[in-house]
């Protein structure tokens, strides 16, 4: 994870260090550019001054009347457009940023410093800029005309030392800045270094070390098995002794680099001989403790359909029992579910656990330094099967496994965290793509759910996978830090050449990231195969006619296929710099032109199946003003 975290970091500061010194480049250009308007003005006042001496004291050969007027005309119009553009600009300057083509940069956050120069800067220009409408205009003969080509000449370097000034001023808040997001960046990987150190230390002294402890006091017992094997005291003292072995089993699986979900199938399938549970479910405590999701479950044959009604549910803590459990630090125990719901009004949750089979169930509080994280429940297909050595055992399983928990939570946290700073480049790069990451991320996550109650798709989609869907839909165009500017930002139509050049952000996004995934295989994780999927085979076509590689049908990755169509719904049902957003209907009925060419036939179906519930998060998304 260390190693990701340093690659991502890498990628992220050579990302950033590019855009500084491309800011700084085109920082330097438009406002060096200042620079040499001013010297170009105060020359071309100086050649109108020539030739108007020229013209009026007849100083030029006959015939060449018509060359001098010529040129007037040429320079008039280059000062009066050299003074436009220096207008323009510095009146973006005086706001906070400038224009270089396509691209917008801000710095705002100079403008306190920026301010008394600029003042200063624009009682002088808006006088240079009166004198050269008065050199344009005046009658050449007059004291006006004179006075502002004096004005002009001596100004001339004074508008030059401002525009010297206000380039460092812009330059150096650049520098600035680019250092906060340098120091932001180390404090964050010194912070997370910091939290894996205090974890290893928290795994090694509440963990391992008891363990090692009680291995060695067994090991010096030695017992004599012949006096004692056939006696109950035996029987009771090997059970411990398996169950010690598991424990330590235990440990040992959390002391790998192995997910919790793992872990979690390892207690039940090593455990269910001791204890008569038939389901276990761990649920996690949300938004600051206000609610509660069932986030993991490790089952056997008695209720295999159980997780897939329950995992990702998430309710108000205050509207269920568990709060007691929460606040106390507790355990509970139900011996008899149908008993305990009666005469009360059902709640969905117990009333889908009374259909699949659940009858009694002992629920703990997950604690990491006395903050309850979450809640364990080990449940039965039996009535009053549980026992106080049950408690007491399941309490050690419990706080067991909080630490493979946490760094499960540490580890997603920081994924998560990577996934969106990843496709924060682009968005940074192009403002148009903020919203629209939010968006198709909740229709994709909205198609997953919906194939996944498919006939053809419900053992291929699990909760899980909808989640990595949620997780990774917005890396879809992540390669595309790696397209200039000029090509990313073009409001127009693409020539055959930049066109070539945009496709390439499908293979960089995916090398990026399959880079990434390889060093964590290296630590026995790999997390990022849907992204790579996606951030692949999204602008690939079910008949063949995408790109990179033109795969056809069901050659595409289905995460590919699902993001396909959610990035291109969204895409048309928002406002773009070269186009207004076309209405729900057409965008329906553009992706249903789609039907076997574009898009997964089958994909379309359920799509429309469930038009009504796109439809009503589309409108969603418009009242709240995010289309």
């Amino acid at each position: 994870m260390v190693i990701f975290l340093a690659i991502i970091s890498v990628f992220v500061l050579v990302f950033i260090n590019i855009n500084k010194s491309n800011n700084d480049s085109m920082i330097t250009n438009i406002l060096g550019r200042q620079r040499m308007l001013t010297q170009m003005m105060s020359k071309d006042v100086g050649r109108i001054y020539e030739l108007t001496t020229i013209k009026n004291e007849n100083l030029y050969d006959k015939g060449d009347e018509t060359n001098i007027e010529e040129k007037l005309l040429k320079i008039n119009k280059e000062l009066g457009e050299a003074k436009d553009e220096y207008d323009k600009t510095l009146g973006t300057v005086e706001k906070g940023y400038i224009n270089a083509g396509s691209t917008k940069i801000n710095f705002k956050g100079a403008l306190p410093k920026l301010n008394p120069i600029l003042i200063e800067h624009q009682k002088v220009w808006d006088i240079y800029k009166n004198s050269i409408d008065s050199v344009l205009r005046e009658n050449h003969n007059s004291n006006n005309y004179l006075q502002s080509i004096k004005y002009i000449n001596e100004n001339n370097e004074v508008l030059l030392n401002y525009s010297d000034t206000i380039l460092n001023q812009v330059l150096n808040y650049n520098n600035k800045k680019t250092l906060s997001i340098y120091y932001t960046l180390l404090f964050f990987i010194i912070a997370v270094l910091i939290l894996l150190i205090v974890f290893i230390r928290r795994a090694y002294h509440d963990l391992l070390l008891p363990i090692r402890q009680l291995s060695k006091g067994v090991s010096n017992l030695r017992v004599d098995r012949n006096s004692v094997e056939n006696t109950e005291v035996f029987y009771e003292v090997r059970q411990v002794f398996n169950e010690l072995n598991s424990l330590v089993g235990l440990i040992e699986n959390l002391n790998k680099n192995i997910p919790f979900k793992d872990t979690l199938n390892y207690i039940f399938n090593s455990f269910s001989a001791y204890i008569p549970y038939t389901y276990i479910g761990v649920a996690l405590i949300e938004d600051n403790g206000s609610s509660i999701k069932a986030s993991y479950a490790a089952t056997g044959k008695y209720h295999e359909n159980l997780p897939k009604r329950v995992l990702g549910g998430k309710v108000s803590l205050s509207e269920t029992s568990l709060r007691h459990v929460v606040d106390s630090g507790e355990e509970r125990i139900i011996d008899d579910l149908e008993e305990y719901v009666k005469g009360k009004p059902i709640k969905e949750y117990n009333k889908i656990l009374l259909e699949e089979g659940i009858r009694s169930s002992i629920t703990f509080p997950l604690k990491s330094n006395d903050k309850v994280i979450g809640i364990i429940f080990f449940s039965s297909k039996d009535k009053n099967v549980y026992k106080t050595e049950h408690i007491r055992f399941l309490k050690t399983l419990a706080n067991s496994i909080v630490l493979s928990l946490e760094k499960d939570i540490l580890m997603q946290d920081m994924v998560i965290s990577s996934t969106l700073a990843l496709a924060k480049l682009t968005e940074e790069r192009d403002s148009d793509t903020g919203e629209h990451l939010n968006r198709m991320q909740t229709y994709a996550k909205m198609m997953a759910k919906f194939l996944s109650q498919e006939e053809k798709y419900k053992n291929i989609i699990d909760r899980d996978y909808i989640d990595d869907i949620e997780r990774f839909a917005p890396l879809h165009d992540v390669g595309k830090v790696a397209i200039r500017d000029e090509i990313l930002l073009k409001p127009g139509k693409l020539t055959y050449e930049e066109f070539e050049t945009m496709k390439t952000h499908t293979t960089y996004g995916a090398r990026v990231l399959s880079m990434a995934d390889e060093n964590l295989k290296k630590h026995g994780r790999s997390l990022f195969k849907l992204a790579i999927e996606i951030a692949e085979g999204h602008h690939e076509k079910w008949d063949g006619s995408g790109y990179p590689y033109g795969k056809k049908g069901e050659e595409i990755p289905l995460s590919a296929r699902i993001v396909a169509i959610s990035d291109v719904f969204d895409a048309l049902t928002s406002k773009r710099p070269y186009k207004e957003p076309f209405t729900f209907e057409e965008s329906i009925n553009i992706i249903k032109d789609g039907y076997g060419k574009h898009f997964d036939p089958h994909i379309i179906d359920v799509f429309i199946k469930n038009i009504e519930a796109f439809q009503n998060v589309y409108e969603g998304f418009k009242v709240n003003n995010l289309l």
